[in-house]
């Protein structure tokens, strides 16, 4: 098969410690889609960012997640690598 591009947007919440838990992941239609729904992440989230992701799932091939953009308050990139 083929590499697929997935579009996720992961958001954030904060803990009463003031550590960030992830939500449930949201895929989106394509960038801008994911980038839309970043931006919507605003009162019911502390932060998002949005990234795609190459993947050939037959395969078991996948590329470095490439970051669409971020709002709020999210974990950084080693942080975020390491989840």
């Amino acid at each position: 098969m083929t590499m697929q591009t997935y579009f996720i947007v992961q958001p954030y919440l904060e803990t009463k410690r003031g550590g960030l838990v992830a939500l449930p992941a949201i895929q989106a239609k394509d960038a801008d889609h994911a980038r839309r729904l970043v931006s919507r992440q605003a009162g019911s989230a502390v932060g998002a960012v949005a990234f795609s992701r190459r993947v050939d799932p037959d395969a078991g091939e996948y590329e470095e997640a490439v970051v669409l953009t971020s709002w709020g308050r999210v974990p950084d990139e080693e942080e975020q690598a390491a989840a």
